[in-house]
């Protein structure tokens, strides 16, 4: 018997996206630091304009999504998240929009296979296009749930105006430790010959970000510091960061993915304070086609722009890692032990830039979650359901003390 379902997309949402304001940071009372031009010799290969969604995609991520991971390496036990108890046993469909890493590995047929043999009456429907798609198909009534790495400040205006009552958000997976597109952590990374090694999330926000009035958690402004910061916390020079001799009045090439990116607008959120306040200067890279139709990634560009600029320091994906640039270790904002990345630390998130996919829920407050959603959404938060996670070897299991957080959001 079939077990699982992809439908093809019929159902045309009208929601405009509203493209996030990207603020550059107002000029502090140093001059912004000249950017090194590019060398003609390293110069990127020539755009073909084409939109890389037209592209094959999807294999270009099933390729690279082959890459690390930890399947047949690691498994974690898994005694300290609850067993999968249902609590009635139902029939009906769920359906399921948004994150297309679900369909490009194997989870979703994983979760689709075990669920059943709890709940049989139950069918999983899946329309995996893109975790860009969750909430909008969640507002238009299409969706029982979303799946998508953190919602952006658009998914919550459409929600909100749509329902006036806030977005219920459960983590269902931790993010790869190395795996393209699953979600890696973050990493931060300079020069082979910077002698620096650690960096706070503090100075991050001095070096990436400027001068700002404010912050978003959510959909809410805030104003209250460090929402909002002087310029007097700005970070130019390595010489701020505690380096020495010649290093000390050097200036700090910021960069990175563009501004728009899911990567970007979630470190806004982490280091940034919400604010999308960006330094002067920061150098963005972008996936692009190339004119002999190939896709041109950003982490590629980045690895080859720190590889020719000493005073590079830039937000990276692990796939840039090469012998030509030094990776961080991160102490959290609210201090404690600078954290190297490692399985283990992504993991038990004590690694401050992991990240983690949800379940985007219209749980009206005051009422009870659907009960089919309910009891699919126990099951992801089960021992059972998480195992499934690291059956695949991509995604990262959480630990019991989220699963606990995320069970009482369902109460």
């Amino acid at each position: 018997m079939k077990t699982i379902r992809y439908v093809n997309l019929t159902v045309v949402l009208a929601c405009v996206l509203l493209a996030p304001r990207l603020c550059l940071a107002q000029s502090s009372s140093q001059t912004p630091p000249p950017q090194k031009p590019a060398d003609p010799a390293t110069a990127e290969s020539e755009n073909s304009g084409q939109s890389i969604w037209t592209q094959n995609v999807t294999g270009f991520r099933k390729e690279h999504g082959a890459v690390g991971g930890y399947k047949n390496k690691k498994r974690w036990d898994l005694g300290d998240l609850p067993h999968y108890l249902p609590k009635q046993k139902l029939t009906g469909t769920i359906r399921i929009w948004g994150n297309n890493y679900l369909a490009d590995g194997e989870l979703g047929q994983y979760w689709v296979e075990e669920f059943k043999k709890f709940q049989p009456g139950i069918t999983l429907e899946f329309h995996l296009p893109t975790g860009a798609i969750a909430v909008s198909a969640l507002a238009a009534g299409v969706a029982d749930l979303g799946m998508n790495y953190k919602a952006t400040l658009t998914d919550r205006l459409i929600f909100e105006q749509a329902f006036h009552y806030p977005l219920t958000e459960v983590a269902a997976v931790t993010g790869s430790y190395d795996v393209y597109g699953w979600g890696p952590a973050g990493i931060i990374v300079v020069h082979k010959d910077n002698p620096l090694t650690q960096i706070s999330m503090k100075q991050l926000d001095g070096a990436f970000g400027g001068a700002r009035t404010g912050g978003y958690v959510g959909s809410v402004w805030h104003t209250e510091y460090p929402y909002s910061r002087g310029a007097e916390e700005n970070v130019r020079t390595w010489g701020q960061l505690g380096l020495k001799g010649e290093w000390a009045d050097k200036p700090i090439h910021a960069g990175g993915q563009n501004l728009s990116s899911g990567a970007m607008l979630q470190f806004s959120n982490e280091v940034l304070m919400g604010s999308l306040q960006f330094v002067e200067g920061y150098q963005a890279f972008t996936n692009f086609v190339t004119t002999d139709s190939k896709m041109n990634s950003w982490s590629a560009q980045v690895l080859r722009a720190v590889a020719n600029d000493k005073y590079a320091m830039f937000y990276a994906s692990p796939l840039t890692l090469s012998p030509d640039m030094k990776e961080l270790a991160i102490q959290a904002r609210e201090g404690g032990p600078f954290v190297k990345r490692t399985l283990e630390t992504v993991r038990d998130n004590s690694y401050p830039l992991t990240h983690h996919a949800f379940f985007y829920v219209n749980h009206k407050p005051g009422q009870p979650v659907d009960p089919k959603v309910d009891e699919f959404l126990h099951f992801v938060l089960s021992q059972e359901g998480q195992e499934c996670v690291q059956r695949e070897g991509r995604y990262l299991p959480l630990t019991g003390a989220m699963v606990r957080e995320q069970l009482k959001k369902l109460q």
